[in-house]
């Protein structure tokens, strides 16, 4: 089947096979806008992550129209696919780079040095956290027979990837890097320093994401002092080391969006948002400040934050009106109700089985620290039902999220209990099952669920079904967008 013979029809119509994975164009071009008027108020550079959703047509969005072009692929397959647009852009005189978000290895340099060498000089960036990869990168640029740009990424917290400040690693690293550098045998500059706040997911307010991005910039900024003084040793006299600081994780990057930082970001916000938010984004001021005044040129990148997820909620990222709230969550997962449970559930409750288990919606949780305010049972389903009736029995995720509803409220939604390879049961989380029959999934539904995460809930997926929720007809497909999977 051609996807593209989908278009034009509804989601509904049978015709369109589930599951299946549904991007709202409206919502994306809402959250790329969004953060490319935040970085730009900011005077920041933007580095765009691809790895989320992997197209050609929602790259062109995180990009937009003025800024360079700057992105991070987290597979090699990502760097070949969106060398077209990159050299598309490089014919319209816009520069380009792309950097391979992943410590390089030796079995990626070969493909690596194919798109280097037609992205030219300075197209190709790669992260360096071992002083042995070093060698690896210099390989890459005589392979390629162009310059190689270095970050070295920094490890600030979150113990994924990275080298640890201070370490005897970390000064090995910079020493390795500087020796490349200056080496007129090699064509690797070092180039600058990266770090991922991946902790920053355990945030349950907007203004603690922002402090986490305080922290990054003081991560890198302690580590561009460190680099800057072993340099010394290194570089004749007198002779500058311009170096790139790029931070960002989603959370950390949205809170650019803020109004106190010149962002789009709503002003609809409690007391403490206000209070918190205000005195952080003073401190971010006169942090990159700082930086600044000590010529380090400051980027920020995110990945995910085009899209959204539950995770995103969770974190209670930025949205397009302050807190995100399930409007800015652009992609669901369309599936069909194959069978009913009744009385099978806790409390005789029904249980619901839908045809999407993890390969569809992926089988991570959503990180569950406790919020700061309520009490109750906490979220540990697999996705959430997108509510289809306006009855106010059956509600989406609000500002307490990850809290479920509580017994009290009547209210409640159908989250995704148990995940098999294609086999998601429902369950009903909150107050009193609904007795209607309108608010409970009937056998031949189709529904549409929120993922936790929306990385990985694309994976399992070919091409997205774009639809436009601003549009007369909201649930018609309205374009194909291909995917590229693999690696």
């Amino acid at each position: 089947m051609d996807p593209r013979s989908l278009i034009g029809k509804r989601l509904g119509d049978h015709a369109i096979p589930t599951p299946a994975a549904v991007l709202d164009r409206a919502a994306v071009q809402r959250n790329c806008s969004n953060m490319l008027t935040a970085v730009q108020a900011m005077h920041l550079g933007w580095r765009a992550h691809i790895k989320t959703h992997k197209t050609i047509e929602l790259t062109r969005l995180q990009v937009g129209d003025e800024l360079p072009v700057r992105l991070i692929a987290s597979t090699v397959l990502e760097a070949e696919r969106v060398l077209p647009l990159l050299q598309s852009y490089q014919e319209a005189d816009r520069s380009v780079n792309i950097l391979y978000g992943f410590p390089l290895y030796a079995a990626a340099v070969p493909r690596l040095a194919e798109v280097a060498r037609k992205l030219g000089p300075d197209g190709v960036s790669v992260l360096i956290d071992h002083p042995d990869q070093v060698s690896v990168a210099q390989q890459l640029a005589k392979d390629a027979t162009t310059s190689i740009r270095a970050f070295i990424k920094i490890d600030m917290g979150s113990h994924r990837a990275g080298v640890i400040l201070g370490s005897s690693q970390f000064t090995a690293v910079i020493q390795n890097v500087l020796a490349a550098h200056v080496s007129r045998d090699s064509n690797l500059s070092f180039y600058g320093l990266y770090c991922h706040a991946g902790h920053s997911y355990d945030a349950r307010e907007p203004w603690a994401a922002m402090a986490h991005l305080v922290s990054e910039f003081t991560a890198l900024g302690d580590a561009a002092s460190a680099v800057r003084e072993i340099a010394k040793d290194v570089l004749a006299p007198n002779t500058a080391l311009p170096l790139v600081l790029s931070v960002g994780a989603s959370p950390t990057a949205a809170t650019l969006q803020h109004p106190d930082l010149g962002g789009t970001g709503g002003s609809e916000r409690t007391d403490s948002d206000s209070a918190g938010a205000t005195q952080n984004a003073a401190i971010l001021r006169t942090k990159l400040a700082d930086l600044s005044s000590q010529d380090y040129t400051l980027e920020v990148h995110a990945g995910v934050q085009p899209v959204l997820d539950l995770q995103q909620l969770a974190t209670h990222s930025w949205g397009h009106t302050g807190r995100a709230e399930t409007d800015d969550l652009a992609l669901t997962i369309l599936v069909d109700v194959a069978s009913i449970y009744p009385g099978r559930g806790a409390q005789n409750s029904d249980e619901i089985l839908v045809n999407a288990g993890c390969l569809a919606l992926g089988r991570e949780a959503v990180k569950n620290v406790p919020i700061e305010s309520g009490s109750g049972p906490v979220y540990a389903g697999w996705g959430i039902v997108r509510p289809w009736t306006n009855n106010g029995s059956l509600v989406a995720p609000g500002a307490d999220f990850p809290r479920l509803p509580s017994a009290e409220s009547k209210q409640g939604w159908w989250q995704v209990d148990r995940i098999s390879q294609e086999h998601g049961i429902l369950s009903w989380a909150g107050g009193a099952l609904p007795s209607m029959p309108d608010l409970t999934p009937q056998l031949g539904q189709r529904l549409s669920i929120w993922p936790n995460h929306a990385c990985i809930a694309g994976a399992g997926f070919d091409y997205y079904l774009i639809t436009d929720s601003t549009s007369e007809e909201p649930d018609k497909v309205v374009d194909v967008w291909q995917r590229w999977n693999g690696w």
